[in-house]
């Protein structure tokens, strides 16, 4: 895992994410090759293909609020400017590598603000029961997460 997670850091030590509506995530292949796991304690899912390790995915674990965060890194960037347009904003540049400075940011608080009418929205008109990443009836994960133990947590520590 951890030679996966060089893949998709930029030269900040960041990684390029596009948060949404998880009514409007599709997957035409490859959905048997999904896995999911924990990293800490806190009730984010973290989704990868099986297959090769290349993280895909932030979820909350149990589908509830319907959120979904897509790791854009692998995805060629003239598609992705055009399906997502361009980058609202950076979070978390304080922690970042080198000179930060000229990226455009965004607060957290802007984030949710943009966010919070969509997912409440979705909670009330059922929407949220519509993410190929969680049963629609229990809305519990497609995948049994994985949850990493201490030992698996240092091996991924550089």
């Amino acid at each position: 895992m951890s030679a996966t997670l060089g893949r998709v850091l930029d030269t900040h030590g960041g990684s390029a994410l596009y948060q949404s509506r998880c009514a409007r995530l599709r997957i035409d292949t490859g959905r048997d090759r999904l896995a999911c796991l924990h990293l800490t304690d806190k009730p984010t899912l973290r989704w990868y293909a099986s297959c090769c390790g290349m993280p895909l995915f932030n979820t909350y674990a149990n589908g509830r609020i319907p959120y979904i965060t897509t790791q854009l890194a692998a995805c060629d960037p003239a598609k992705r400017a055009a399906l997502v347009g361009p980058p609202l904003g950076h979070l978390f540049t304080g922690d970042g590598i080198g000179d930060t400075s000229a990226l455009p940011k965004m607060s957290m608080v802007r984030l949710m603000r943009r966010f919070f009418t969509r997912m409440v929205r979705d909670m009330i008109s059922g929407d949220r029961r519509r993410c190929v990443l969680f049963d629609a009836a229990t809305l519990a994960p497609i995948a049994a997460p994985h949850r990493l133990t201490a030992e698996e947590c240092r091996a991924l520590r550089p």
